[in-house]
């Protein structure tokens, strides 16, 4: 098996290869922070989705009501559910997607740190095999740039198993192409540097990552909870006066039907 990909004289190389590696992993740590924000206070931020989308919808209603009942004019109520439909489909869309990462958090399993030390080691070992910024041909070829894609995956949600069967199958695609060895030039590589540390700390010093203080934080979490909670108890009491305001228009004899969420 070929153990060695890339030889670069460059005395710059050895950073940017440690750059190229560790911004993935601030990449991933801020994607596993996500995850854990998501499973520490994803319920909660759900229902105050929700409860605001109930809200948004009573009051789109009234509006809508509010036109044809100045008009003197009949409610048609399919005409007015198309009209709801149509302006709540973007909020909808985004709570499904809520609701799918909200599951996909609450799934995401437990890695030992056995198994974390050998994603690592697979990982690090591959990067500098086929990294597209460090092996050119990864881009060029189509199924390396897959196996690429599929150690991204694999290494972002901690699947040791996909990870060993994707590093057999990249050393055996290099040894079918004869890539034993690949001299690259990397031109205008501090700059890139450069780059990549701007990046890196772009990523460390903003939101998802920066959840990781917070999630750290026993108090801050708690404070965190009770500030939803008084968020959602807000949207409950502005529903409770949309619905008065409904409420009035059936007591005036129009005539609707009323869909909750």
């Amino acid at each position: 098996m070929c153990d060695k990909i890339v030889k670069v004289s460059n005395s710059s190389y050895a950073r940017y290869e440690e750059l190229l590696i560790r911004k993935d992993e601030v990449k991933k740590e801020a994607f596993q922070y996500e995850q854990a924000y998501v499973r520490e206070f994803g319920d909660l931020i759900l229902e105050v989705f929700q409860m605001k989308l109930e809200s948004i919808r009573k009051k789109k209603t009234i509006e809508y009501c509010q036109i044809f009942a100045n008009r003197g004019e009949a409610i048609d109520q399919n005409a007015l559910q198309a009209y709801l439909a149509k302006e709540l489909a973007e909020y909808r869309e985004k709570l499904n997607r809520m609701i799918m990462d909200n599951e996909a958090a609450k799934k995401s399993g437990h890695v030992t740190e056995v198994e974390l030390l050998n994603i690592k080691r697979i990982y690090h070992h591959l990067v500098k095999k086929i990294h597209p910024d460090i092996n050119p041909v990864t881009e060029e070829n189509e199924e390396l740039k897959g196996l690429w894609q599929r150690l991204i995956i694999a290494y972002n949600c901690n699947n040791l198993k996909e990870m060993e069967e994707t590093e057999i199958l990249v050393n055996a695609l290099l040894d079918k192409l004869n890539l034993g060895t690949l001299d690259i030039s990397i031109p205008d590589i501090d700059e890139k540097i450069a780059e990549i540390e701007d990046e890196i700390g772009k990523i460390t010093s903003t939101d998802p990552y920066q959840y990781k203080f917070l999630l750290e934080d026993e108090e801050a979490v708690l404070l965190k909870k009770e500030e939803l909670r008084r968020e959602l108890k807000e949207y409950e009491d502005y529903c409770k006066q949309l619905d008065e305001i409904l409420n009035g228009f059936l007591q005036k004899g129009v005539t609707m039907t009323w869909l909750m969420s």
